[in-house]
């Protein structure tokens, strides 16, 4: 990742959540997100629609990427991919669909994934009714909750491939794992408004069913779900005392401060850090 300051310029992203600015579709429910952002929360809420069988990691938007690429390379292409490639993959991967539908009886589908927002764009291209949902969730409870689930180090961790620059210091890696993974999704926003919606896993928790019914509304499923059934399982956002929460946030180096700063401002959070570069007091959490 650039360690260059953010751009904090791109306050616009900073709008009320939920966002829902492409409206409803009838294809796919793709919920595009990363590792520790509540993910489990807004599957239950999207499961408690009527029809909709809701699954995590199946590989299907990773596995149509790689099959148009391979259709790239057989037909010698370098260009977006042929009508014939387009509709094998379709094929391929509506089998697949198709046969976790009637596993379930469901007569929509939906997956949470942590994908590429490459993966994400060829997905969007071999089936173009998919309506995207984009979870958000603020880099302090990020860094709770990866801390309380690997609390004797981060090996194994989605958050391992980020520790080399940052050798012992959990905090920091965390940071650039979060950081990256923000952006590339503000990006896919910024790129398909046309069928992405954003919310951010606070606001779920604060609202569920307000949040929960405007999330419904953008994915095109049953609205009249029963308040309370929307998110049957309480969830509380992973934030430590405030002591703790300082000093976990002095270990990060001046360029994650900026990053993350410019990140929360796009995405209408609340600064983590006072003027002098310290963490925020106690009025400035999360709400």
């Amino acid at each position: 990742m650039n360690n260059a300051v953010a751009d904090t310029g791109a306050a616009a992203d900073a709008v009320a959540s939920p966002r829902m600015t492409g409206g409803s579709r009838d294809g796919p429910l793709v919920v595009l997100t990363y590792a520790h952002a509540g993910a489990e929360l807004l599957r239950e809420v999207l499961s408690a629609c009527p029809g909709v069988t809701c699954t995590m990691g199946t590989g299907v938007i990773p596995l149509c990427h790689a099959t148009l690429a391979v259709w790239r390379t057989v037909e010698g292409r370098d260009a977006p991919p042929s009508a014939l490639a387009i509709r094998s993959v379709r094929t391929l991967a509506a089998t697949m669909i198709t046969a976790i539908q009637a596993g379930s009886g469901a007569t929509r589908w939906c997956e949470i994934a942590v994908a590429t927002p490459e993966a994400a764009t060829a997905f969007l291209q071999v089936f173009p009714s998919t309506a995207f949902l984009c979870l958000h969730r603020g880099f302090d409870g990020v860094l709770a909750d990866g801390l309380k689930a690997y609390p004797w180090g981060l090996g194994a961790s989605p958050f391992w491939p980020y520790a080399g620059s940052h050798p012992g210091n959990s905090v920091a890696t965390i940071a650039e794992y979060w950081a990256a993974g923000t952006e590339r999704l503000l990006d896919f926003e910024a790129g398909h408004a046309e069928c992405c919606g954003r919310v951010r896993y606070e606001d779920l928790v604060a609202d569920r069913d307000r949040v929960a019914a405007a999330v419904h509304g953008f994915m095109g499923l049953d609205t009249d779900v029963e308040p309370g059934l929307r998110a049957p399982r309480a969830a509380v956002s992973e934030t430590p005392d405030e002591a703790k929460r300082a000093e976990q946030l002095a270990c990060l180096p001046g360029w994650a401060r900026a990053k993350i700063g410019g990140l929360h401002t796009r995405l209408g959070y609340p600064s983590l850090f006072g003027k002098d570069g310290l963490a925020a007091g106690p009025e400035q959490s999360f709400g």
